[in-house]
């Protein structure tokens, strides 16, 4: 069974597929879990927190593949923002694109095969790789802070979320798939 499936390629028939009312509604849907779990964080120690939201972006891409993804990481951000703007959030446009990027590869992952612990292994090490490195330089240009020090900082931080990551990821996407094979939305089985 391959890792990637072959239809995670076809760019252009998932733009098409971005044109269907139910995938439409989806990506909406998609946003506002997003936009939901980002206010659900679990703050374990000043510097280590669960984070939830970057699921509803493994779930977009699980179901319409990188593009939707790829459109529900750029959304959401830009969404999330939009709504917290009085509270002190500041937006900056380079984590629009880690999370672009996030739902992208998680589309790569997901779409239209099995879940399996392999891949959802791959995809919390990318959502690591983003974190240290994209984020970190985010970070840097946003408050000035020493990229070193940052950098250790959150290398240790996401390598004790990793494992963690990893789990929800399996977990959450298997979900989805079983009970969209159950409503008849998608034919493919979680495992």
């Amino acid at each position: 069974m391959p890792v990637i499936s072959k239809e995670a390629f076809e760019f252009k028939k998932q733009l098409e597929n971005m044109k269907h009312i139910q995938n439409i509604a989806l990506c909406g849907m998609f946003i506002a879990l997003y936009i939901v779990l980002s206010y659900f964080n679990i703050r374990i120690t000043e510097n280590i927190e669960v984070r939830f939201a970057f699921l509803a972006l493994a779930m977009a891409g699980c179901y319409g593949g990188p593009v939707m993804g790829m459109t529900v990481g750029i959304a959401s951000d830009i969404l999330s923002m939009v709504m917290t703007a009085g509270k002190g959030a500041s937006f900056f446009f380079g984590f629009t694109i880690s999370y672009a990027l996030l739902g992208f590869l998680f589309g790569f992952l997901f779409y239209k095969t099995k879940t399996t612990v392999a891949q959802a292994a791959a995809a919390a090490l990318c959502y690591f790789l983003v974190g240290i490195t994209l984020n970190t330089v985010w970070l840097h240009m946003m408050y000035g802070m020493p990229l070193q020090a940052l950098f250790v900082t959150r290398l240790i931080k996401e390598l004790i979320l990793l494992p963690v990551n990893g789990i929800m990821l399996y977990v959450i996407v298997r979900f989805l798939v079983q009970a969209l094979s159950r409503a008849g939305i998608i034919q493919r089985k979680s495992a």
